[in-house]
């Protein structure tokens, strides 16, 4: 049962694609789950929002009832800009629910086997959940639809990825979604990569790109996982 929370905080999450947000700037990536601080680098080239682009991050943030968002990452260049932003960012995710801590060789046999359920063939019921959120937390109807799907797995990560169609009154579009889960510091963490799925291979780009970022995280008292 508590595994299966996990899964179903990790489609929701992937479904919960960003509202357009603004202005961004660059700051440290430290952050902590349920007391454990993990430390690393953001991608390069990417950034960490700031002022209204942080207030909007944190409503979006908001939207999602089951997971945490302890970082999100954008372009770098995108800092001084008044431009809306829809594609090309990161976003770092945990289930609010405590779970014990794991090794990650743990976390990603017991994924597989939950993931091998038929109920997850085209990523669950969770759709209803997401919209939901997203909806009260902007005060405007949104509409989610897609194919979020398992996407195999390494002894790095359980991947999920797809693409979403996101629509309300404030932006309709669809964008490509590649996610990772794995355990970092005995704690766990969905990592998801976001972009434009006319990109060439667009989820598998972002499976890459969320894999990637693992790497540059480890928790702060040194432990892989």
């Amino acid at each position: 049962m508590r595994m299966m929370t996990a899964v179903r905080a990790a489609l929701l999450a992937a479904m919960v694609a960003a509202m357009p947000a603004a202005a961004l700037a660059a700051s440290p990536v430290n952050f902590s789950i349920d007391g454990v601080a993990i430390t690393g680098s953001s991608p390069e080239g990417y950034c960490t929002p700031t002022g209204q682009a942080k207030l909007a991050g944190d409503l979006l943030a908001k939207g999602d009832v089951e997971n945490q968002t302890p970082a999100m990452f954008v372009r770098c260049e995108q800092r001084d800009s008044a431009l809306d932003m829809k594609y090309d960012y990161y976003l770092i995710k945990s289930p609010r629910v405590s779970f014990p801590e794991m090794k990650r060789a743990e976390f990603i046999a017991l994924m597989v086997k939950e993931l091998a359920l038929p109920l997850y063939k085209n990523g669950g019921p969770w759709v209803d959940n997401a919209e939901d959120g997203l909806s009260t937390a902007f005060g405007t109807k949104v509409d989610l639809s897609g194919d979020i799907k398992p996407r195999g797995n390494d002894d790095v990560c359980i991947y999920l990825g797809g693409e979403v169609k996101v629509a309300s009154t404030i932006a309709t579009y669809p964008i490509a979604v590649g996610g990772c889960g794995t355990i970092i510091g005995g704690k766990m963490l969905f990592i998801y990569s976001y972009d434009d799925p006319a990109k060439p291979n667009s989820v598998a780009v972002q499976l890459r790109r969320a894999r990637a970022l693992v790497d540059k995280l480890a928790a702060a008292d040194g432990r892989a996982d």
